[in-house]
């Protein structure tokens, strides 16, 4: 068996499996999988923007897709984070596509503003605390 390849860990991968493939496949389903060819709007105007800006949930999801992510790699470093972020954006490139597809949604680039924003802040909320820690925890190390 693989050190650190614990039964906790498989149920964690296969848990964050089912949920990405539900989230991708969710949109499509609920279109009974008509398709049809993406039509998007690629311009970032300020009101596109502004009105993508006020989409609690898609800051929220998507910030809680970016943890469950960061959660997946057994180190949480630059390199995990940079992943994770990549990860969550290409979800919601992914997601903005299929509302094109499917004609259930808006398919606007500017709708990608609050997803990577979403990710942003839940990345900036787990790694305020865990600089505090680790500064409060050099503190107390003696000199010398």
């Amino acid at each position: 068996m693989i050190a650190g390849f614990t039964r906790f860990s498989r149920l964690r991968r296969w848990g964050y499996t089912l949920v990405v493939i539900v989230g991708v496949l969710r949109i499509p389903a609920q279109a009974h999988f008509r398709l049809y060819g993406p039509l998007c709007d690629l311009g970032m105007a300020w009101d596109n923007a502004r009105l993508s800006l006020t989409k609690v949930p898609h800051f929220v999801l998507f910030g809680l897709f970016f943890l469950f992510t960061a959660w997946q790699f057994d180190r949480l470093d630059r390199r995990s984070l940079s992943w994770s972020l990549v990860a969550t954006l290409a979800l919601g490139v992914l997601v903005e596509l299929e509302e094109g597809a499917t004609r259930t949604g808006n398919c606007r680039l500017a709708d990608l503003l609050p997803d990577v924003g979403g990710a942003l802040i839940a990345m900036a909320l787990f790694l305020v605390p865990l600089i505090l820690l680790r500064n409060r925890a050099a503190d107390r190390i003696p000199p010398g």
